[in-house]
């Protein structure tokens, strides 16, 4: 009898374990996604829900993540609104979700919002705001990852390459002098701040200097700044695509008959895809930077499939930098061969770079933010000629030389 009894326990054990295994087998991976799918950013987050659906269905397509099927469980941060992302993030994390994955979510709160948690919160928002704290208390926020660079850099690669655009336009600035139009917020004003620190050093001057804040509907006293104090290089550092597209179509109205000698360089902005529908041909002729989101075989064979997916062409950095994101995770589970081992996986992306669509991507161990350079995660510069963005730099993604713009007489 006593035989009998213990070779039940092992048969009643032994189908436990294959029940319990097949549950869990059932049960999908949860992934959180905290995106701005309404408000001024709304185009963005399109972009990247997108992105993160495609990328769903062609790894469940191939099998799932170890065994087990994957579902993106979304949270709205309308217009990054700090009390919609701690919101959103007790959602997210109360639905049971193994990571967190964004565009950007960006409100300078983030990093404390998901860094209280354990599960991997991989972000795009570029903002030492997000990396300070990885930096400051690695112990607290070891699974925050910012699979882009840091905003200071906007203003470090700015101030490095804007002087050589002139040369190469075969246009001769008529001075030194630089308009800097930013606004207050954190993003825009530390990349705009690190820039001016930059140009002052090699000899240039900043005769205009503007803090705006969001939702600037006339830009005509600004603008008469720049008129009066003829700079040669007018900067605009501010997120919000609608002031941006405002001050170009008010820009061109007051410049494009009777000129002004200048070029005009933008932070990241005309990467929202609501720039181009809003500014239209006001932005002929812009110079911008960002992410190198439209370049490359890699990304020549996934626009192939984005278009066969959604029969559109996939707009802005935000259709692929979440896809990346992705792949990063991806990498690590595998590696690690489980799911919800958080502090192992983010080892795992701590140390393992991760050759992905739009970059290389290798971890600063101080704060946990991509690296940048041209052969890393490189800054693309841009002019925007026929509604398109034109790469004009670095050397490797080229496919035009500047122009001079139409103001420029």
């Amino acid at each position: 009898m006593r035989r009998k009894s213990i070779f039940s326990v092992i048969v009643l054990g032994l189908l436990i374990g294959l029940w319990t295994g097949a549950a869990l087998a059932e049960k999908p991976i949860l992934i959180g996604a905290p995106m701005p799918l309404t408000g001024p950013y709304a185009s963005d987050g399109e972009q990247m829900k997108m992105a993160l659906e495609m990328a769903v269905e062609e790894q469940n397509a191939a099998g799932g993540l170890l065994g087990r099927k994957l579902e993106i469980k979304f949270g709205d941060v309308g217009g990054l609104e700090p009390e919609k992302i701690k919101a959103v993030g007790e959602r997210l994390i109360g639905a049971g979700v193994d990571v967190v994955i964004t565009g950007y979510d960006d409100g300078g709160v983030d990093t404390k919002v998901f860094g209280q948690y354990d599960v991997p919160y991989l972000h795009g928002n570029a903002m030492a705001l997000c990396t300070q704290p990885v930096a400051e208390n690695p112990e607290k926020y070891w699974n925050c990852f910012q699979y882009i660079w840091n905003d200071v850099g906007y203003g470090v690669d700015g101030a490095q390459y804007l002087f050589d655009v002139p040369k190469e336009m075969g246009w001769t600035p008529p001075n030194k002098n630089i308009a800097v139009v930013k606004v207050d917020y954190a993003y825009n004003i530390m990349a705009a701040d690190e820039f001016v620190r930059r140009v002052e050093k090699k000899g240039y001057k900043v005769v205009v200097n503007e803090t705006t804040q969001f939702g600037v509907a006339e830009w005509g006293p600004i603008l008469s700044k720049i008129e009066s104090a003829k700079p040669s290089y007018v900067t605009f550092w501010n997120l919000d695509p609608t002031d941006a597209a405002r001050f170009m179509k008010q820009f061109v109205e007051r410049f494009g008959r009777t000129g002004l000698n200048a070029i005009v360089y933008m932070q990241y902005t005309p990467s929202i895809p609501e720039f181009h529908n809003l500014a239209g041909a006001a932005a002929e002729g812009l110079i911008w930077v960002a992410g190198s989101y439209e370049v490359g075989p890699k990304y020549e064979e996934y626009k192939k499939r984005w278009v066969a997916r959604y029969g559109k062409e996939p707009a802005g950095m935000q259709a692929v930098g979440p896809r990346d994101a992705f792949g990063i995770w991806i990498q690590a589970v595998q590696r690690a061969g489980c799911v919800d081992c958080y502090r192992e996986i983010c080892r795992l992306m701590r140390e393992s770079p991760y050759d992905g669509i739009i970059g290389n991507y290798v971890f600063f161990p101080q704060d946990q933010s991509t690296i940048p350079g041209e052969y890393l995660m490189p800054y693309l510069w841009n002019q925007i000629w026929g509604g398109k963005n034109i790469p004009t730099g670095p050397k490797r993604f080229k496919k035009a030389d500047y122009r001079k713009p139409p103001w420029i007489k």
